[in-house]
């Protein structure tokens, strides 16, 4: 039945709707469901991310009927004002509402529509949802975690999500203790804040504002680990010949096609393993300290892993 309903909804609106909506569903918008009325598509949002609330206003209504976004004022004691401001957009009544409730709220209650996600859940659904209900942590200038808050969930549902993005997308989510999905690894953070960033509104760059590494390109002696898998015979030469290669990779690296197929070709191979691993004394040039930072700039690599990089990827 459910199945059914699926398939009609994906006939009745273009697919980047639908994934748009299915981003709002799983982010911060509901369906107000009342005894004998039709159901309505609703979302709000605080009076700060007004410029999110008219985009997603005018994005939306190009496809269902929508009532202009609203001001309003919603008493709240727990705040230091007693009050909240916001912004409220409602939809008018139609067949798509009603299908919407069918597939997200088949009990009263909204639960997780994997048969619906597995069409619609593209990069843009998951810019969407992430911009609603997500967080990018930085400490000190390093970046620390993707959180996106899925805590209304259940845990076998966000467990299923965690199985859908990986599938999807080769990313590794975990759950934390407050049952939201959590994305730790940086290489992986920055190749999601990457697969997301085209859909992003201006008004939440700060979701996606990754750091800058630090500018300083003065030649210095660092240390190399790579694979004893890779031969090194003369360190320095071999080495400074592996990074002859990196202005072609940065290159491709800030091509987005490109960059995806890398991350998905190469990103479990440069995992490092510390017992198969080799150090490497070795003194870099101001120039190739430049463009070391410019590729982890482009994908949240450490220095040796983009070394690891030059040393296994075609050029």
């Amino acid at each position: 039945m459910i199945l059914h309903k699926v398939e009609k909804l994906l006939g009745l609106l273009p697919f980047d709707a639908l994934s748009m909506l299915a981003g709002k569903l799983l982010g911060d918008a509901d369906l107000a469901i009342q005894e004998k009325r039709r159901p309505r598509f609703r979302f709000s949002h605080t009076i700060s991310d007004k410029e999110w609330c008219f985009y997603c206003y005018e994005k939306l209504n190009k496809h269902i009927k929508l009532s202009p976004p609203k001001y309003r004022k919603v008493i709240d004691s727990r705040t230091r004002n007693g009050f909240t401001e916001q912004y409220y957009v409602q939809s008018a009544t139609s067949e798509v509402i009603d299908l919407l409730k069918d597939i997200w709220y088949p009990h009263q209650k909204k639960v997780v529509p994997f048969h619906l996600l597995t069409h619609v859940f593209t990069p843009l659904c998951l810019a969407w949802w992430y911009q609603d209900d997500g967080h990018l942590k930085i400490e000190n200038g390093q970046v620390k975690k993707v959180i996106i808050a899925t805590n209304a969930f259940s845990t076998d549902e966000n467990k299923k999500l965690i199985k859908l993005i990986e599938q999807r997308y080769n990313l590794k989510f975990s759950l934390d203790k407050q049952n939201r999905l959590t994305l730790y690894d940086k290489p992986q953070i920055f190749y999601f804040i990457r697969l997301i960033k085209p859909y992003v509104h201006k008004s939440m760059n700060r979701k996606i504002q990754l750091p800058i590494i630090n500018k300083e390109t003065s030649a210095k002696r660092t240390t190399i680990y790579l694979p004893v898998s890779i031969p090194i015979q003369q360190p320095t030469k071999d080495i400074h010949t592996l990074l002859n290669r990196l202005p072609m990779l940065n290159a491709k690296l800030h091509e987005p096609n490109i960059y995806h197929s890398l991350f998905t070709t190469y990103f479990q191979k440069l995992r490092m393993n510390k017992a198969t691993y080799r150090a490497y004394q070795i003194r870099l040039t101001s120039e190739q300290i430049h463009w070391l930072h410019e590729c982890q700039n482009a994908t949240g690599f450490t220095i040796s892993q983009i070394v690891h990089l030059c040393a296994i990827h075609h050029m």
